[in-house]
């Protein structure tokens, strides 16, 4: 009987070695009462057989059965060695499912940092399920965690790298809206991954994680792609002088659409007099605007013609949403030279907005024509990895401390 019993406590409980006792619903937690099961223990000392001379209870939390967390309450025999001239006088036992003065076992520690490392639970809501505090869960997963995700070995294997910014804290009435850097790895072949995230949002910032780097490491980057800002840019051409800088297509045809839009809203205003209401014919083909031409429609041809010819008088609008299709198309068919020739279009257009679009791409000239020969990189997967970031912030309600940001982000990705 006694070893089916303690069969069952190692197939409920995953505690080899333990035996038990009783069990009891209180409150609607499950206490269970176990012991070892070692009766013969040799003295640690002098190896004499060791007799029990108290037992001492400790309280531990273990993996939640049915929905009801576990207290395991431990009777921790205490042994003492027989032989008087013996400098091992009294010993207290121990196992390795439950470490001294811990307060949740091995294996719910171990079930508590996968849950928060790899799954991305919330620590509040383990906390609940252990009947422990938030500070006790994310102590595990700090204490784990922390040497996965400073691994030197986890940064190698990249040949190329996006470089992108988050918010990492929201304003408030005492501070503005923090930043924070995350560099992913974007090697071609396997999946987009997070190598790293840093406080702040800057060259700076960017610079000094790159120069902690060693040297063989950023020699074997090929390419990196970022989005329009320059001190990335310059952080990139400091510390890694030899990769390839993209500017991201996606940015780039946003700042296309975007001149669009503001020379629609322009126009719009001096020939109406008024922002755009419903019924005014540029208002109406606002989102036609945005849309590739070969994926119009017929009648949204039709409608884009339209609105053109009624609500475009001088033709600027037209010249804008031009170069802009010139612009998503040399990128649709990967024309180098049609890049070219969109960026000198750009600056000779006469309309103001389209000739700051020329002016912005030409000082990204290198960047920007660089996508046209390696038309395989994006940082379309690092705002991938954005989006997965913004999921693990709405799990944990936010972050005030970046450590256990940075912590949580790496554990992820």
């Amino acid at each position: 009987m006694d070893g089916d019993v303690t069969a069952s406590v190692g197939v409920l409980f995953g505690l080899d070695g333990f035996r038990l006792l009783t069990a009891v619903e209180v409150g609607g937690e499950l206490e269970v009462l176990v012991g070892t099961t070692a009766d013969l223990v040799g003295c640690p000392e002098c190896g004499a057989l060791a007799r029990a001379k108290d037992r001492r209870p400790v309280w531990v939390r273990d993996l939640p059965v049915v929905g009801r967390p576990v207290v395991l309450c431990w009777h921790k025999r205490v042994w003492q060695c027989v032989h008087a001239l013996c400098p091992k006088r009294t010993w207290t036992e121990q196992h390795p499912a439950i470490a001294p003065r811990a307060c949740l076992t091995e294996r719910a520690r171990q079930w508590v940092f996968e849950q928060v490392g790899s799954r991305d639970s919330a620590v509040s809501w383990l906390a609940r399920q252990f009947g422990v505090g938030w500070a006790t869960i994310m102590r595990v997963v700090t204490r784990r965690g922390a040497p996965v995700v400073d691994e030197p070995a986890r940064l190698g294997g990249v040949s190329a790298v996006g470089v992108d910014e988050t918010a990492y804290l929201r304003a408030t009435g005492t501070h503005p809206t923090l930043y924070a850097t995350g560099i992913a790895d974007l090697t071609p072949g396997g999946p987009a991954r997070l190598l790293d995230v840093v406080q702040g949002r800057s060259g700076t910032v960017l610079a000094a994680w790159l120069a902690d780097r060693d040297q063989a490491w950023k020699a074997s980057i090929n390419t990196a792609s970022l989005d329009p800002f320059r001190g990335y840019a310059s952080a990139l051409g400091r510390q890694l002088p030899d990769a390839v800088r993209v500017l991201d297509p996606f940015h780039v045809t946003r700042l296309g659409l975007s001149a669009v839009d503001q020379v629609r809203r322009r126009v719009q205003h001096e020939t109406t007099g008024h922002r755009g209401r419903s019924g005014d014919p540029l208002f109406g083909i606002r989102r036609l605007l945005r849309r590739r031409v070969d994926r119009l429609s017929e009648h949204g041809w039709q409608r884009l013609r339209d609105g053109l010819a009624a609500g475009d008088p001088n033709g600027e609008l037209t010249a804008a949403w031009s170069i802009a299709q010139d612009l998503m198309d040399c990128y649709h068919r990967r024309d180098k030279a049609a890049a070219h020739r969109v960026l000198t279009a750009a600056l000779d257009c006469p309309v103001p907005e389209v000739t700051r679009l020329g002016r912005t791409l030409a000082t990204w000239r290198a960047e920007f024509l660089a996508g046209h020969d390696h038309p395989q990189v994006s940082n379309g997967p690092t705002e991938a990895l954005n989006l997965k970031i913004k999921n693990t912030k709405r799990v944990a309600r936010g972050f005030r401390n970046f450590g256990n940001y940075r912590l949580r982000l790496l554990l992820n990705h």
